[in-house]
């Protein structure tokens, strides 16, 4: 059985790493702590009040503790080092908004897993729980309020795939995947798709895998991706401006277009797709498409083929949460909804391809479903 930590343990042992791995603070102390951490998602993610002398004075903040989920993979090839080696990039450029950096422990000894260590972020997500577009800041403020915010997340955006990436990004290049960019990109859905529910059957999956392979685009530029962009991983000001842009776990290289079908997917999932009317304001998939240009400079191009990527990519995403499932035991590996949910049933849209049904196995698995954890706000 895995150890489980208590609070004193916790705040005795962040105190003594702290001190060692930021050496510029002094005078180091730590709040009380109110936590404990043990295996699965207990806890992955908390807060840490502190005060430290650096050569500014007397500072005071709250610090972000996230650990490595220790459950059952859902994202393939996910780690906290590629989120730490991006935020810590982003962080010393200072053009591209993120959370500020303190530093990662790949040790588990330390606080039984792997872990970073950020600033707290003042600022305010889009919601998916509850839905954006029912309740909350963003149903509060005016149209053109909506419109500033969602606006200033596509110039942000647009800064990020302004990087080159061969200053400071090495570390996104996965050759055994491919060439960078698009070519790396689908490498990589490549050898999660060929992992994923091995020896069951998946032929919507299947299908999008070889239609993405069939139908690259020969033109596609080769930019900084954030990989997981979307409202409810947007930290924005009270003014509508961004604050920071969070989670990174799904960095990569490849041409724009898939940052921004990613987007318009969520925004289409959390309206449209969920039976919800959009805000009044909230920019339509072609003026999204607009604001991103003027602010890049950059003509998007194959959106459709992008858009097939990035529900395959969602679709792959169901298939993790689907096999974590049957590992634990909630729902019988016979349950059909591997390739009978929500995500496949827009991947064959998109597809022309009959749409799977969702009966009582996909019912099953929504009720068994353990949600991934919440974005730090």
């Amino acid at each position: 059985m895995a150890e489980m930590l208590g609070s004193l343990d916790i705040h005795d042992r962040l105190t003594t790493w702290l001190a060692s791995a930021r050496q510029d603070w002094s005078e180091l102390r730590l709040a009380p702590l109110n936590v404990q951490l043990g295996s699965g998602f207990s806890a992955e993610i908390f807060f840490v009040d502190v005060s430290y002398m650096d050569a500014d004075g007397r500072q005071q903040r709250t610090l972000v503790v996230r650990r490595q989920p220790q459950t059952f993979e859902v994202v393939f090839g996910s780690d906290l080092t590629l989120q730490a080696n991006m935020m810590a990039a982003l962080d010393a450029r200072g053009d591209v908004p993120v959370p500020a950096w303190v530093g990662i422990e790949m040790d588990p000894a330390v606080l039984g897993a792997p872990f970073l260590v950020m600033g707290k972020v003042e600022g305010q997500a889009a919601t998916q729980r509850p839905n954006y577009n029912l309740e909350g800041w963003l149903f509060d403020y005016t149209p053109g309020q909506r419109l500033h915010a969602f606006t200033t997340a596509f110039e942000a955006l647009a800064k990020l795939h302004a990087i080159d990436w061969r200053e400071g990004f090495q570390f996104l290049d996965r050759p055994q995947w491919g060439a960078p960019g698009l070519d790396q990109y689908l490498g990589y859905l490549v050898e999660w798709h060929s992992k994923t529910a091995m020896g069951r059957e998946k032929p919507i999956l299947d299908a999008g895998m070889a239609y993405v392979l069939a139908n690259r685009p020969s033109d596609a530029e080769v930019c900084v991706l954030w990989g997981d962009p979307t409202p409810s991983n947007t930290m924005w000001k009270p003014d509508g401006s961004v604050a920071a842009l969070i989670d990174w776990e799904l960095a990569a290289m490849g041409p724009p277009e898939l940052d921004l079908a990613w987007w318009l997917y969520f925004d289409d999932l959390f309206s449209r797709r969920f039976g919800v009317t959009r805000l009044e304001g909230l920019p339509t998939r072609e003026e999204s498409i607009a604001i991103y240009e003027k602010a890049s400079g950059r003509t998007l191009r194959h959106m459709d083929y992008y858009d097939v990527v990035a529900a395959l990519r969602m679709a792959l995403v169901a298939a993790g949460a689907f096999e974590r499932q049957v590992a634990l035991g909630n729902i019988p590996a016979t349950n059909t909804s591997l390739d009978n949910n929500l995500m496949t049933l827009y991947l064959a849209e998109r597809l022309g391809l009959p749409l799977p049904k969702l009966g009582e196995d996909f019912r099953a698995f929504m009720r068994n479903l353990v949600p991934v954890e919440d974005s730090v706000e």
